[in-house]
């Protein structure tokens, strides 16, 4: 499987600077730029799959029992202060109200991934002057819920879009992240301006046969 999945990245990456080896000193602009982020972009997806999705591809259809495995009070704390970075060119908010501890059943670096473009990607999507508004509940069950507050709305009934602002942004691999979830026991929603990201607090070991 790793080599069903590195062998397209492999040969995309090869292309893109063989292309980039062949503009002239300058660099042409725009084209260098564009062929940059796609090797780029090749790098970010050979290590998300071997830091993600082989690891969770070689596991059993019934993960082992771990209880609460990560404390995803410190993933969320850390992808909000990434996000504060990058909001300040947008001159967005992010908030987020998280309790003491909240441990998830899955293992730390998949959480950092999920949770981390999650976030970043809703900073990004919100326009200026917006709020993110993330929250991180226990109960009934482990859930982060984040969402956009355009400005005014704390102390507007009714806010309208302007017909000048541009339509939010799709989220980058949804169907990735949501696989991520489902494997991991949880579940992922998402629509334009939110996300609802469900993890499992404990996973039941597997019933003897």
């Amino acid at each position: 499987m790793r080599h069903e999945l590195h062998t397209p990245l492999t040969s995309i990456k090869a292309y893109t600077r063989l292309l980039r080896d062949d503009l002239p000193p300058d660099g042409a602009g725009e084209g260098a730029a564009c062929l940059d982020a796609i090797d780029r972009n090749a790098v970010r997806l050979e290590r998300y799959v071997d830091s993600v999705v082989l690891p969770l591809a070689t596991t059993t259809a019934t993960p082992p029992a771990r209880e609460g495995a990560t404390d995803l009070v410190g993933v969320v704390r850390d992808a909000v202060d990434l996000a504060r970075r990058v909001a300040v060119a947008g001159a967005v908010s992010v908030h987020a109200d998280v309790p003491e501890t909240a441990r998830v059943a899955v293992d730390e670096m998949i959480c950092r991934h999920l949770v981390g473009q999650l976030v970043l990607w809703l900073t990004i999507t919100a326009p200026a002057r917006a709020h993110v508004e993330i929250t991180l509940r226990r109960d009934p069950s482990i859930r982060l819920d984040a969402r956009i507050v355009p400005a005014g709305e704390l102390t507007s009934a009714a806010p309208q879009r302007r017909p000048s602002d541009s339509p939010p942004k799709p989220a980058p691999d949804v169907q990735v992240a949501r696989a991520v979830a489902n494997l991991c026991g949880g579940d992922l929603r998402v629509d334009d301006t939110s996300f609802r990201l469900s993890l499992p607090s404990s996973v039941l070991a597997p019933a003897p046969r």
